[in-house]
């Protein structure tokens, strides 16, 4: 268990609120998903409450960082903080980017597909709450946080293989004309990104807690 002065538990804190508004903004964007299934005449309203949340998720990393500046931590762990701020928000950037692709381009998403692209998503959060998790730990246990890391690693992985089933799926639907499988396969990649960037923030927790532990 590690002790922190009034400033560094203020930024932990505020880690904790952003990385809160990175979860909402995927879980908004698995909520727009859900809502394609039962109306798609809503898909402005779902797809601006992504936006939102991950405008709400810049706002608290900003002020994370603005912050910072007036002193807590020491300027090697600052850093590195601020380095893992910047690779979570990222997470939120990569769903509310696949939310507008879905709504700017007009995306015919095929019924039979929805469901598996819900649970490639629903794959991604749980992958980002494990990182998370481990995020939060780093404050206080290591071990506890390097386990997080290992489950990251494993979900991730999960989410890979609910990916190549879909791609698998969509290239061999005779009914689905080429043009639509592309921009289809694109749509399944960009979901899955998200899993993707929740590991990589998993690899650069890894390394500040080997930095720590020297």
């Amino acid at each position: 268990m590690q002790f922190f002065g009034k400033k560094e538990l203020r930024i932990i804190q505020l880690f904790e609120d952003h990385m809160v508004a990175v979860e909402n903004t995927v879980k908004s964007f698995i909520d727009l998903l859900k809502e394609l299934e039962n109306d798609p005449e809503s898909i402005i309203k779902t797809v601006e409450a992504v936006r939102r949340n991950e405008s709400d998720a810049d706002m608290k990393r900003r002020k994370m960082e603005t912050e910072m500046y007036l002193g807590a931590f020491l300027p090697n762990f600052r850093g590195d903080l601020l380095g893992i701020a910047e690779s979570i928000d990222v997470v939120a950037n990569k769903a509310e980017s696949t939310a507008d692709m879905i709504e700017l381009q007009n995306i015919d998403i095929p019924k039979a597909m929805l469901p598996k692209l819900v649970t490639l998503a629903e794959k991604s959060l749980d992958t980002y709450i494990s990182v998370k998790n481990a995020a939060s730990a780093m404050f206080k246990d290591m071990e506890v946080a390097n386990t997080y890391i290992q489950t990251t690693e494993g979900l991730e992985h999960e989410s890979d293989q609910v990916e190549k089933e879909l791609v698998r799926e969509l290239f061999r639907n005779p009914d689905i004309e080429l043009a639509h499988k592309m921009q289809l396969e694109k749509l399944v990649k960009k979901t899955a990104d998200i899993a993707d960037q929740a590991e990589n923030v998993s690899d650069r927790l890894q390394i500040v807690i080997f930095k720590r532990r020297i």
